[in-house]
């Protein structure tokens, strides 16, 4: 029997519940059924400029990138992402702020009554809310940032001004095709004709050109119309339209940063100018999350996402750059099923390391002795890997055998780090 939606009468919290269990899968690609519902929501236009942030790695540092930028500036901006960490609202900002409960549940009532019969996904749901919101105080900026593929992704009901490509890399393969260019393609779904195409990765997929070519876009890419060159303290980053220079970022760590920030503000250059003492302030307070963060302390702790071979590389070369004199890293790892679990474990096999491999709940939760069965295969040594049923019971194994001057790394997916957070949240 069909339950009744909580429309009109429920918290956020019941309408999570009831979107996760209403539709029969938690992914369901295609533009279809979310069109006709925002169609019957009237399609209302839902920013002066729309950013599209598309690729494997590096979409959420783009999103951050643009809202600081934005409020740098005194622009209005709005951003959806994906997933979230410890809140469903994170999903949903406005001039850096997330939405408020009672304006999500506001959106699923409207949304609800107009779907009629039409099923949605979670993801949908999730979409649907942001352009609803959106185009209820539409800003001068909404920066949204493509779930999975591009495609037939949620994303793509609207019409960016720019689309920017980050790093594409092996990820989702069991939807999006197994090698990179047939991920490109997918990817690609997301252009325009006469588009304005950012590339941030130096080397993008020969696709990912032929597709630019296709719509006629007006193409710039990192390290070619855009460049960075790296100081002691400090970079020059060169656009099309100014040059600054200005203090590194102090929180959006790591070089692959610099492609993300420079296409950015190549985008928003475009409609705004961005002056050097915005930029300057956007360097100091730009940040994103639970990417390669650092929690100074006794051990000290790094916190990173990293779930994929990129990703993974990006956390190795970064852990390389801050290791301390003979340090040891105690990895506290979570993954989820569809991940390449090999390829994560390979980049960082190499280190002086304990590893405390946890495992995940959920459907697409993988069992810690799975996880290192794979840790074996990639190399690692057996008598560093210990498991453990929980991400909290592993950390704290790592908590009470790490030395002051070692470090406790945090890893593996979003459900790892947030697990983590939320237990450093409650105790505050």
């Amino acid at each position: 029997m069909q339950v009744s939606t909580p429309r009109g009468k429920g918290s956020l919290a019941q309408w999570l519940a009831w979107q996760e269990a209403a539709h029969p899968k938690s992914w369901d690609l295609g533009l279809t059924r979310i069109g006709q519902v925002w169609q019957a929501l009237g399609a209302p236009k839902i920013a002066e400029h729309i950013v599209s942030v598309a690729g494997t790695n590096g979409k959420g540092s783009c999103v951050c990138w643009t809202e600081a930028m934005c409020l740098a500036h005194g622009i209005s901006v709005a951003s959806f992402s994906s997933p979230h960490l410890l809140d469903y609202r994170e999903r949903i900002r406005f001039r850096g702020k997330q939405v408020t409960e009672a304006e999500l549940c506001a959106a699923f009532d409207a949304i609800d009554e107009a779907r009629g019969a039409v099923s949605l996904s979670y993801f949908e749901w999730s979409a649907l809310a942001a352009f609803y919101l959106m185009a209820k105080c539409p800003p001068q900026v909404a920066v949204l940032e493509v779930g999975l593929g591009g495609r037939l992704d949620a994303v793509n009901l609207q019409t960016a001004d720019a689309t920017i490509f980050t790093r594409i890399g092996l990820d989702h393969q069991d939807w999006l095709g197994n090698t990179i260019e047939e991920i490109a393609q997918e990817k690609a779904g997301i252009m325009r004709d006469n588009q304005r195409v950012v590339f941030a990765d130096k080397h993008p997929p020969a696709t990912l050109l032929s597709a630019a070519q296709h719509h006629q876009a007006k193409v710039w890419h990192f390290g070619k119309d855009l460049t960075v060159a790296l100081h002691q303290t400090t970079f020059e980053l060169h656009l099309p339209q100014a040059s600054f220079e200005l203090p590194q970022p102090t929180q959006m760590r790591g070089e692959h940063q610099y492609g993300h920030l420079a296409t950015v503000a190549a985008v928003l250059a475009q409609w705004f100018p961005l002056t050097t003492s915005a930029m300057t302030q956007v360097m100091k307070e730009a940040k994103n999350p639970a990417r390669l963060m650092i929690k100074e302390g006794q051990p000290r702790y790094i916190v990173d996402v990293a779930h994929n071979n990129d990703s993974a590389e990006i956390l190795a070369n970064f852990l390389v750059s801050v290791q301390r004199e003979n340090e040891h890293f105690h990895m506290v790892c979570g993954m989820l099923k569809d991940k390449d679990h090999q390829a994560v474990f390979r980049h960082l096999a190499n280190f002086p390391n304990s590893w405390y491999l946890c495992s995940l709940d959920g459907e697409r939760g993988t069992a810690s002795e799975v996880l290192r069965v794979q840790a074996l295969q990639a190399g690692i040594p057996e008598q560093t890997i210990r498991c453990f049923n929980s991400v909290c019971e592993a950390e704290s194994a790592a908590r009470k055998t790490a030395k002051p001057n070692e470090s406790i790394v945090i890893m593996g997916s979003f459900v790892t780090v947030g697990e983590i957070l939320k237990q450093w949240s409650s105790n505050e």
